[in-house]
């Protein structure tokens, strides 16, 4: 693996922090020491394997390539300053989608039509934007379901019958 930026490092450590998750926790899901892992997020990214960064990469959606300082790469960064686009918790708001899933209703959010601009308030229905997962608070993706926590962004009632 070629030498690793530390603000990769960083940005994994501040991923990690905001899903909520201990070292302890990562490291034995990336197969590394918890200690590794410390110094790895500090900025020392020969620490871990390159099995076990580009596992942590995977896991908080991280881009392991550098952006170049030619500008090659300069839209990635503009774009990750942004603010992520939020999602409509109201179920019944047209820009969720309802699908089924082993006889589970869901509703995948689109996040371009809920907030096309980066507002506060969903463009459709006016209800205010969530853009944490509500149930662990990690960074909002496009989908139905937190890939951190397993739960739904958008509650559905289940009827039982």
């Amino acid at each position: 693996m070629k030498k690793l930026d530390p603000d990769i490092c960083r940005r994994i450590r501040t991923a990690r922090k905001a899903a909520k998750l201990s070292q302890d926790v990562v490291a034995e899901e990336v197969g590394c020491k918890q200690p590794a892992l410390s110094m790895f997020e500090q900025g020392d990214g020969t620490k871990i394997s390159e099995e076990a960064v580009v596992k942590l990469a995977k896991k908080f959606g991280i881009s392991l390539d550098a952006p170049s300082s030619a500008g090659e790469d300069a839209q990635s960064v503009v774009a990750s300053s942004v603010p992520a686009a939020g999602f409509c918790p109201n179920p019944n708001c047209p820009t969720n989608h309802a699908y089924r899933v082993d006889g589970l209703e869901y509703r995948r959010p689109d996040r371009a039509a809920a907030d096309p601009v980066g507002g506060r308030f969903c463009a459709m229905c006016g209800e205010a934007l969530v853009k944490k997962c509500p149930s662990c608070g990690a960074s909002v993706h496009d989908g139905a379901v937190c890939s951190f926590c397993g739960n739904p962004y958008v509650a559905v009632l289940q009827g039982r019958g």
